[in-house]
């Protein structure tokens, strides 16, 4: 993230809320007092729900997005999980998501073709999520729209449109963190002197990213999924999506060469580092040794 959204991000609330919300949930401690135990439940769904209701608000809904889902559900066991409708592991830029949520499209331990199929469906990606590790799905979060075809067959729960913040950042882990905690911590720990030192050797001559190419890769990459009829849009939309990350892999390698300060070398090579994460993650969706 960049200095301003780090700084942003230690100063958002934990999960933003509205007021109707918050009078909502208020009402609702207040029914429940001297039930704690009948109702211990419920404070895992009326916690998942607040954060569906801000994934829903930027930063969690990326710029010139088309359809662009966040699908939250409940297990069983109390575990919030969620999902989005956009590649493998993809998660907007400045969004931070809490400890207690997880990505169910940056399980590694479900093979990445698996998550590959989830590709637009990501009310799907958490129900196969819980077959996989043996899970049952206690409800599942999202606007009326959203859950509607869901309702026959889970328990679901509507984020009205007031729920809604109009900043939905959230205290949590960064995208890199998320994706690749590993690197994140390796990441962090490295002096603001030596960060050069993760940087390849830098060409003779540098050239700027391209604002208009970066900008046509990405609404290439959401065509696919605007495809009615088929299964190729899931190839393809992985295949756009990789390109797209690739160039943001070398725009954010060019800001670290030219960066200015610390704080923006850092900023500019955890997302270098992101891309190459995240491209190399659609590429291996693709592959059917890996369950595409």
């Amino acid at each position: 993230m960049s200095a301003n959204q780090q700084q942003n991000a230690a100063a958002a609330a934990p999960i933003p809320v509205t007021a109707a919300r918050a009078e909502r949930d208020a009402m609702a401690a207040a029914a429940r007092a001297g039930l704690v135990r009948k109702s211990a439940g419920d404070a895992d769904v009326q916690f998942a729900e607040r954060i569906a209701a801000a994934l829903h608000a930027p930063p969690s809904i990326p710029p010139m997005a088309w359809n662009f889902v966040w699908a939250v559900g409940v297990t069983t066991d109390g575990e919030i999980i969620a999902a989005n409708s956009y590649g493998v592991s993809f998660i907007p830029d400045g969004m931070c998501l809490p400890s207690q949520v997880i990505f169910v499209s940056a399980d590694e331990r479900i093979p990445a073709g698996q998550r590959g199929r989830w590709v637009r469906e990501p009310f799907v990606a958490l129900q196969a999520w819980c077959t996989f590790h043996e899970k049952t799905l206690k409800v599942v979060i999202g606007t009326e729209q959203e859950v509607q075809p869901f309702a026959g067959s889970l328990q679901t729960r509507v984020i009205p449109p007031e729920d809604i913040p109009t900043d939905g950042l959230m205290k949590g882990r960064t995208r890199l963190e998320v994706i690749a905690p590993e690197a994140a911590a390796k990441l962090a720990e490295w002096p603001d002197a030596q960060l050069h030192e993760a940087l390849p050797p830098q060409p003779v001559q540098l050239v700027p990213p391209d604002p208009a190419a970066i900008g046509k890769a990405w609404m290439e990459s959401i065509r696919p999924l605007m495809q009615t009829t088929g299964e190729t849009y899931r190839t393809a939309h992985l295949e756009k999506l990789a390109a797209y990350g690739r160039l943001q892999e070398s725009a954010a390698l060019y800001r670290a060469y030219t960066a200015p300060y610390a704080a923006d070398l850092r900023a500019a090579i955890t997302d270098w580092v992101w891309w190459q994460q995240f491209s190399t993650i659609q590429g291996d969706a693709q592959l059917v040794e890996l369950g595409a």
